[in-house]
Parts: structure tokens; C-alpha cells; sequence
């Protein structure tokens, strides 16, 4: 009988998640420039996780080509210069200053669309 009962609540609890999604819309995370220069920043401050930087390098930025084309440069990048080093991401002086230019790009597109908003 108690296998029963959590059958039906198990199945209430799916079907009142679906009308969630149905009317409010499934989660959605979309990279933004501002979300990579923070991550960057914490690498270039050794203070950034190995899961972190998994999940920028793991998913593709659909849309936005230029960022998904930034997001490939740090993967390849990381092939070569980066470590991990007790759950954080470190990476050697070349790989650092070839972050700190993709930093400084960043921020040269987050301040062109401020002042495309302005």
C-alpha cells in the first residue's frame, strides 16, 4: 500500500513540475561577456575552481560566436599552460598574460555595449 502512495505522490510531484516548466519556462543560463571576465579574473587570482572553469569549457555559448570563440581559446589554452592545484585552476605566466589579453578584450566589448545602451 506505501508503494502505492509513493507512486501517486511521485507522479503528482512530476506532473506539477512539468506545469511549472509548461507556464513559466524552463531555467535558462546564458553566458554573458561580464560572467567570463569575472571567471577569468578569479583564474588570474588563483582563486577559481577546477568545476568552474569545467563548466565554462564543457558548454558551447550558442549565442554568441564571438564569447563561444573566446570560451575555445581558454580551452586550448588550458591544454597546455594550465594545472590544477589542490581543486583550483592555475596556469603558468605565458598562459596568465595570453588570460590577461582576453581579459582586456572583454572589457573592451562590455564597455561597447554599455555605450550602445547609453
Amino acid at each position: 500500500m506505501s508503494f502505492l502512495i509513493t507512486v501517486a505522490l511521485t507522479f503528482a510531484l512530476i506532473v506539477l513540475a512539468l506545469l511549472v516548466f509548461r507556464y513559466v519556462g524552463l531555467p535558462v543560463y546564458r553566458v554573458e561577456a561580464i560572467n567570463i571576465k569575472v571567471l577569468l579574473e578569479s583564474v588570474l587570482d588563483e582563486t577559481a575552481s577546477t568545476a568552474d572553469w569545467d563548466v565554462f569549457i564543457g558548454v558551447p555559448i550558442r549565442h554568441d560566436p564571438e564569447l563561444d570563440k573566446i570560451r575555445l581559446q581558454c580551452a586550448m589554452l588550458a591544454e597546455t599552460t594550465m594545472i590544477e592545484r589542490a581543486g583550483m585552476v592555475i596556469f603558468s605566466e605565458q598562459g596568465r598574460s595570453q588570460l590577461a589579453a582576453i581579459v582586456e578584450l572583454l572589457n573592451a566589448q562590455i564597455a561597447a555595449m554599455e555605450h550602445r545602451h547609453d
